[in-house]
Order: C-alpha cells, then structure tokens, then sequence
C-alpha cells in the first residue's frame, strides 16, 4: 500500500489548477515509481463560486487560511496567493508548525528569503520555491543541488516572459514598445498593470532569490541596480542590428571577493552569444562554475503548467527525500554586500539628439573626457524628415554609472543637445 500526502492548497488559480491537474495526471505514475499517492484536500481562495479549469471534487474549498493552517493532518503546504502578507504569515505558521511549505512567491522570497529559510532549517523543514525564479526551468535545484562542485562567478540571465516577448517583437517586427506590450497583453504574456514587468522590478525580485542560491543561501544585502525596457525605440534597434547585438533585459550578477555585482536593465549583447537566441516568452539562464564552466538552462518561465509542474516538482522532492529535508546545506557564512548601484562598471552606448552644428560633438567629447569617460567611437547622422536634426551615436570603454549619469545629465543641459540622452548598458562575454 502507497504512502498518502494530503496538500493544503493557497490559491486555486492559473498555476493551483495547474498543480490540481497535473497531481491526476501523474498519479498512477507517481504511485507506480514512489508508492505515493498526491491528494489536494483543500484549497483557500478569494472566491469559493468561481469557475475553475481543474476538477475540484473531493477538494474542501474554502476561503478561510485557518482551515488548512489548523489542520493537523495536512501533510504540504502550497503557497500560491501571491503578495507578501498574507503569503508570510502562511509559510511562516506552516514551518512553525513543522510542515514543509513549496511556493512559487517571488516577491517573498526577496523580501523575507533569509528568514524563512532560516526558520525552516530550525524546524527541520523543507521550503523550496523552484517555480519562483524560472517557472519550468528548474534553476534554483541546479544551482542548490547540481552545481554544489562549483564556486559561480557569474551569471546573466532573462528571467521575465513578459519582456522578452516584447524585446523580441521590437527587434524582429519592428513593433513600438507600446504596440509589442499591447499584443503581449493579448497573448496573455502581460498583465492587466505590466508595471512589475517592464520596469525590471520583477527580475530584480528573482535576481536577489538567485543571488542567495550563488552564495549558499545567504542573502546579499544592498540595492540591485533595476532599469525597465520602456525608453526603448526604434532606434535602438536599428543600432543594435547595425553593430551585431541583441537587446535583451539581463539579470546579472558578478562575483568578486568581498562583494557582488547585481543588476537588471536593458542590455546589448553580441547576436552570436547564446542568449542572443531566446525569443517571445522563453526564459534562459547563462552561468560560469569554476568546475564546469559555462552551461544555460532555458525554458518557458510562465504559464499555468510550466509554473505547475516546478511545483509539483517540489512536492515530490519532499515526499522522496529521506535525509537533509530542509532546502539547502547549512547556510553559509559568506555574507557579501551587493556593489552599490552607482559604483558598478560596464561599457555604454550613449545617444544624443542634437543640432547638426559645427562643434557640438567637440562640446560632448569635452564633457565626457571631464568625467573620465573614455571614447571607443562617434556615429553621426542626420533624423530623416527633422531639419537640422541630428542623432549622436557613442560607444564608450568601460565607466562606472555615477560617472555616465553625471556626463549625461551635464550634456543634456547643452543648449544643441535635444532631450534627456539615453544609453544602454554593454555586456561583452558574461562569463
């Protein structure tokens, strides 16, 4: 006779109705390979009426939290509300109360990581959040389990769906941003407010989460450098195109000896680099271990059974496991702060809108050189259809940010300089 887990389930949407799904798709499966046997025997909701796309029969629905939190005979808890909360105080009793806990929390994890790891390791528990960072793509168990061998160096990763599907549509159909974020909305890549999205706060959230896991499951302390994909135009592109580089919104942290780089914003890459090629929704991760090197993992980072199947596939790694139950080894020692934002380096692309006047770019150069800002190379052209416009294309070595928001911000205070100025980071190698 099998082993019976009954799951407490928070939250019965997109991804819970997933869960519901493929737990009875794969039970005589599971059954047959483990001697276990998955059940969801209640699910707390908003809204106990609502129609839902997996069978709730047999399944207690209800929308009160105590009605799983005081039942002693739930054997997994499943957090899959969302926010911070009320998702805290779930994880947090559940652990208290000596039950394992999966999640796909995002925002959770990068607000109170730490502690509830912690908290879990106290009580001898499983916490494991797989679908949190990659939806499908199972980074987080990689990093945790298969990469134990290696220091990780580096990592650049995309881990947002929503804005590579929009990247990808302004790269390949030449679409604005408004109109690529407007089909993504359609296709269901975006939500309703996109704001998390295309201001790179939620890749922010998963970069601390995959920070930590680089790190032995300390949290770095610090602000991450976040920069959204909403100021990017055609123009951009067509640079990108001209000078062989993709644009793709990077998480990207760098590891040195007492502290690590961490940031997310628009990035150009070389169109040969492997990253170069994850397209519309797909997420993909690109790391350097000192033992293996290079790998990336790719896969689709969103979606009712790709975010589903992570946890179920956290789920039966409690049910299987017969030492070590909690999420990580001991939690390391290695207690690194995060580089502060402006101190950290990259090349840069720069671009001016100016008056097409002799000495213009010689004013530039000059402020540039004063903030110790070096010139790789110029580009200048006429604005078709703008008279006596010009676009000013500039490519620098490596700088530090302060330095190129401060030269920016002075040469936008030029009388024939038009706008504010943008640039983009430039990433060569990422290992």
């Amino acid at each position: 006779m099998g082993k019976s887990i009954r799951i407490g389930l928070f939250g019965l949407g997109t991804v819970g109705s997933g869960l519901v799904n493929i737990i009875e798709r794969r039970k005589q499966r599971l059954m047959q390979s483990a001697g276990i046997e998955l059940s969801v025997v209640k699910a707390v909701v908003r809204n106990p009426t609502k129609k839902r796309s997996c069978e709730t029969e047999g399944i207690h629905v209800s929308t009160s939290y105590e009605s799983i939190l005081e039942d002693k005979e739930i054997d997994i808890v499943v957090e899959l509300i969302g926010g911070t909360e009320d998702a805290y105080r779930i994880v947090r009793r559940s652990l208290e109360s000596g039950r394992p806990v999966v999640s796909a929390n995002k925002a959770l994890l990068a607000e109170h990581g730490q502690e509830l790891t912690t908290l879990a390791r106290t009580h001898n528990q499983a916490f494991f959040a797989e679908a949190a960072v990659g939806g499908g793509m199972p980074i987080l168990k990689t990093l945790r389990e298969s990469m134990v061998a290696n220091r990780i160096t580096s990592l650049a990763a995309i881990i947002n769906g929503t804005t590579n599907f929009i990247l990808t549509k302004m790269a390949e159909e030449g679409l604005s941003y408004y109109e690529a974020l407007k089909l993504a909305g359609e296709m269901g890549f975006a939500e309703a407010d996109p704001t998390l999205d295309v201001e790179g706060i939620d890749a922010q959230q998963k970069l601390r989460i995959l920070a930590a896991h680089i790190l032995g499951g300390t949290y770095p302390k610090g602000e991450i450098l976040c920069e959204g994909i909403t100021r990017l135009d055609e123009h951009d592109f067509t640079f990108a195109k001209k000078h062989n580089y993709a644009i793709k919104l990077l998480a990207l942290a760098q590891r040195f000896e007492n502290d690590i780089e961490l940031r997310v914003h628009p990035t150009l890459i070389s169109k040969l680099h492997p990253l170069a090629s994850v397209r519309n929704e797909f997420n993909a991760v690109f790391l350097n271990g000192d033992a293996v090197g290079e790998i990336m993992l790719a896969g689709r980072g969103a979606g009712s059974f790709p975010t589903a199947s992570a946890v179920y596939a956290d789920i039966v790694d409690i049910c299987t496991r017969t030492q070590n139950p909690s999420a990580e080894p001991e939690i390391s020692q290695e207690a690194l702060n995060i580089v502060h934002p402006m101190e950290v380096t990259s090349e840069y692309y720069i671009c001016f809108t100016i008056d097409d006047k002799p000495g213009i770019i010689g004013e530039i150069a000059t402020i540039l050189g004063k903030h110790k800002i070096s010139v790789s190379s110029i580009t200048a052209e006429l604005i078709p259809n703008a008279e006596d416009l010009g676009r000013l294309d500039i490519i620098v070595h490596q700088s530090k940010e302060k330095a190129i928001r401060d030269a920016v911000r002075e040469v936008a205070e030029l009388p024939r300089v038009h706008g504010e100025g943008k640039f983009i980071r430039i990433q060569r190698g990422l290992s």
